[in-house]
This record gives C-alpha cells, structure tokens and sequence, in this order.
C-alpha cells in the first residue's frame, strides 16, 4: 500500500478542525459575549471566499505563473521535503508579516494604504475573539496574501508537497492562537516563557494585536507563527494579560463593506446617482 503524501487536499482539515475547536468553545462557554451579527459576517465572508475568491485567485496565479515560468514546471520536485517545508514556511511567514504589516500602516490618517486597511479590517472588527475569525477575512484578502502566491509558485515548481505542509503547520497555529482561551495565560510572567515569545507567537499576543485599550497593541505582532520577524524588526509586544477591548475603535461599517469591500464604492456610486437622478427628475 502506497504512503500517503501530503497534498493541498490536506489543508480542508484545518476547516474541520476549526470547526470542532469553535464547538468546543461553544460547550466550554468561551462564546460568551460573542454577537450573532459577527457570526454572520463571518459565515458570508467564508462562503464567498470558498465559492468564489480562492478558486478565482487560485486561477489567477496559476495562469499567471505558467506565463511566465513555462520552462520551470516540476523543476524542484527532487527537492527533499523538509528543504521544501522549510523554504515555504520561512517564505510565508516573512511575505505575511509585511502584508500584515502594510495592511495596519493604512489605519494611519492620511495614509495611502488606506483601501489595504479597509479589506484586513474586517478580521479585525469582530469584538469577540474565537477560532471562527480566522474564517473572516473580506473577499479580495485572498488575492492579496503573499501565501496565496507562494503556495501557487511552490505547486508549479514542484514544491506542492512542502507549500502543503507549510500552509497546514502555519493554520493549525493561527486556530490556536485565537482561540478565546489563552492556554498561555498562566507562563506570561516566567522568563523562559518571555524568552519563547521572541521566536514563536502565542494566544495572549495574538490577543493583543486583536485588541486595543490596555494591553491591546493593534499596531504589534503581525506575524502568524514566528514572532521573531516582529522581534527583527521591531513591531514585538509581550501583553502582560488580555486586552481591556476586541475589535477596531469607532462606527462599525456595514457588513457589506466588511465583506465586499472595494465593490461597495462601485454600488455607493450607482446609488448615489441615482438619488440625485430622481430629486432632478421630481425638481
């Protein structure tokens, strides 16, 4: 019998553990406080994204990558697996950290990424943190996560094997880092436990960087798995505890923009011609 290989078919357990992990919070009671409204948002951002956004993206760099790469096809498929798992994860984690980071600067008045912020935001403005806002993301995120991209260069290349098991670690994580329980909230003050969080996140800082008020450090910890990358470069928080407040200061946006946004200035346009459109025709 023929030893299982992993392959990106693999990645789909990482829904299911997702869903297992949010029932368990449901019967634990870490629920507790959680709206149904960001329960909704979240179901609509992660249909459209399965039925629409990551087939789309996944075609895209697919056409794109044979265009411009058709003699490389296969080409590093002789490279051991854990030369390829390492390359990839290394790869992921450095190329999401800068999106992620780039994704926050445009929260900055006046800044030119604003629009990137706008699309990250609606991770961020659910005010209950659980394992189901890693299914929240708006419906062009996945067109711009460097992941998406790497993932795609990998299986051309020959690499599918190593992408798959990078992309499967670097989620099983992130599940584990918002959980609404923090397993780590009893380590925070022991100093080996310190010196852990300079390489690897844990729950309470991805908390923090979820979080705003005390101990909430929106603006820190950008990467998924290796906190060493905000170490290099200078964006590191070590919470003492759980942020006083989830979710992003302010209105709320509609729950169209948190999902559909860029389309929803398209659709604003429309209607705001055609107000002015019936108050000439009434004038």
């Amino acid at each position: 019998m023929p030893a299982h290989t992993i392959s990106m078919s693999d990645v789909s357990y990482v829904i299911l553990a997702t869903i297992f992990i949010l029932a368990m919070e449901a019967l634990t009671g870490n629920l507790r406080g959680a709206r149904r409204r960001d329960f909704g948002v979240t179901a609509i951002c992660f249909l459209s994204n399965s039925a629409i956004s990551r087939p789309v993206a996944g075609l895209l760099i697919a056409g794109l990558v044979t265009t411009i790469l058709p003699a490389h096809a296969g080409a590093f498929s002789d490279m051991p697996l854990w030369k390829a798992f390492l390359l990839n994860f290394f790869l992921m984690e450095f190329g999401f950290y800068w999106m992620h980071r780039w994704a926050h600067e445009g929260q900055r008045k006046g800044s030119r990424l604003s629009w990137l912020w706008k699309i990250h935001r609606t991770h961020h403005s659910a005010d209950h943190l659980n394992v189901s806002v890693t299914m929240r993301q708006n419906i062009f995120w996945a067109f711009l996560v460097p992941n998406s991209w790497i993932v795609g260069l990998a299986v051309y290349i020959g690499m599918g094997e190593g992408a798959a098991l990078a992309l499967i670690v670097i989620y099983a994580w992130n599940l584990l880092t918002h959980t609404h329980y923090r397993w780590d909230a009893k380590f925070l003050k022991l100093p080996p436990f310190r010196a852990f969080q300079h390489v690897i996140v844990t729950p309470s800082m991805h908390h923090s960087h979820h979080g705003y008020g005390v101990d909430g450090k929106m603006y820190r910890n950008y990467a998924v798995m290796l906190s060493a990358y905000d170490w290099l470069f200078d964006t590191l928080h070590l919470p003492e505890g759980r942020p006083s407040r989830y979710g992003v200061p302010g209105d709320t946006p509609r729950w169209t923009e948190e999902a559909f946004f860029p389309l929803t200035l398209v659709t604003d346009t429309i209607t705001q011609r055609g107000i002015r459109s019936k108050k000439g025709t009434e004038q």
